[in-house]
């Protein structure tokens, strides 16, 4: 018994020994925040002489903070959905060879990403509403200033904003009604296209940011309708985290509404700027939204 114990205690060691160190890659840089305000609430009313240019305004408020980003890579595990708001996953999909076919994005990579999140969060249903593809091949503006990566800390949706969407993509009040008995999240799964160098993006672990004080809701009306994003105020609890050199095959899924969850709190992200990598070239991603009902 003792040698058989000595012997595992030798091959744990060995194990140890063997394990490939990950150099950590974490990155000091500048995030742009919302300016403080006391008001909790902002709305922009463009149906209305004015509304353009005070979404130029409010848009120019912002206040830029030097914050440490902390390299996950050797940790990842370390961070789940339900604790931290994102998780990063291996995840092997179909290769696409052309990522302007909507057809192929639509019937054959999308419904693995959805597969995927309904198996990490036990949902009955998945619905995704909109992707959004950064490529050379479909989006040969995306070095402009107006399609760059956003480089602003928000998140996709207040708590209204979420709901009012929903309302929007399953109008039937009996269906929603139906869906809403059970937990409603909002999930983003975002992955590059190749190895992530220039403009990764950033995500806040959620246990660090007080929503009641640090967010603010973001209200834009349009002859159309509305919808309710979240502006981030700074904060010097918020831990920021990334992936280094993220590859194709290792998808971020980050909730942006869950029902279950105090406040129904949403996760600041961001592009940010890695200084190392600024003459590179841009990036390129695939961003699926949807709505995850679990009963």
């Amino acid at each position: 018994m003792a040698s058989t114990t000595f012997e595992n205690t030798v091959s744990a060691v060995s194990s140890l020994l063997h394990t490939p160190i990950v150099e950590k890659q974490d990155v000091k840089t500048e995030l742009n925040y919302w300016a403080p305000r006391k008001n909790r609430q902002e709305t922009v009313d463009f149906t209305q002489p004015g509304g353009e240019l005070r979404f130029q305004e409010l848009e120019a408020l912002q206040d830029t903070k030097t914050v440490l980003i902390r390299d996950v890579r050797g940790n990842m595990s370390d961070y789940t959905l339900e604790k931290n708001g994102f998780q990063y996953v291996i995840h092997e999909f179909s290769g696409v060879d052309d990522w302007s076919d909507e057809e192929i994005v639509k019937t054959v990579h999308i419904p693995e990403a959805e597969k995927l999140v309904q198996k990490m969060t036990g949902a009955a249903r998945c619905f995704t509403f909109t992707h959004r593809i950064r490529n050379l091949s479909t989006d040969p503006a995306m070095g402009a200033e107006n399609r760059a990566p956003a480089q602003s800390v928000h998140t996709d949706f207040s708590a209204a904003g979420a709901l009012h969407h929903l309302e929007n993509i399953i109008p039937d009040p009996a269906e929603r009604k139906s869906l809403l008995h059970g937990r409603v999240m909002a999930i983003n799964l975002w992955r590059p296209l190749k190895p992530i160098q220039k403009d990764p993006l950033t995500v806040c672990d959620w246990a660090s940011v007080n929503h009641g004080t640090d967010c603010i809701a973001f209200r834009m009306l349009f002859p159309h309708g509305w919808n309710e994003l979240g502006k981030v105020q700074f904060s010097e609890m918020h831990n920021w985290c990334y992936l280094a050199d993220q590859m194709p095959n290792e998808a971020l899924i980050f909730k942006q509404f869950d029902s279950g969850a105090d406040d129904s709190v949403t996760l600041p992200h961001s592009a940010f700027v890695d200084p190392r990598y600024t003459d590179c070239g841009p990036r390129e991603s695939i961003e699926i939204k949807m709505f995850v009902f679990v009963p």
